[in-house]
């Protein structure tokens, strides 16, 4: 990695969305510059000085329309994407959480297709190998804290 671009640190929050025993999986449009087709958990960036909750709230609203409560945070993970002018150096803190309200998803113009996943399910998508790690951690937690 080169070392001499601009170095630009980001706080990602994603949100496990657990709905009858399953986790709500993004598909990032063919057209995005990064990682196109994956699929993903609804996440993105913390503006500065903005409640890492908020945020949260905020970024799954935009991605997926849906309202979310927060039940407890459940992994952390790192990831660098390098671009022609700087090189981005994330955290990514993961969350537990559960709808409120409507549970129907309304995608944003970053995704082109959304999935609810079982456990069994996580390795028959797309995603890197930390989102994959983080959901089947998310099921573990999940089945010991009985959150259906």
């Amino acid at each position: 990695m080169n070392t001499d671009k601009k170095i630009i640190q980001k706080i990602v929050l994603a949100g496990l969305v657990v709905k009858d025993g399953k986790i709500l999986v993004l598909q990032r449009n063919s057209n995005e510059d990064i990682y196109p087709d994956m699929w993903e958990l609804p996440s993105g960036k913390r503006e500065p000085l903005e409640p890492s909750n908020g945020s949260l709230t905020r970024e799954i609203k935009e991605e997926a329309g849906i309202d979310i409560e927060v039940v407890m945070p459940v992994s952390i993970f790192d990831y660098q994407i390098e671009k022609p002018e700087e090189i981005r150096d994330s955290t990514q803190i993961n969350f537990i959480v559960i709808p409120k309200g409507t549970k129907d998803v309304k995608l944003s113009d970053e995704h082109q297709s959304f999935a609810w996943i079982s456990d069994d399910e996580v390795d028959k998508y797309g995603m890197s190998e930390e989102t994959k790690n983080v959901i089947k951690k998310a099921f573990g937690v999940i089945k010991k804290i009985d959150l259906q």
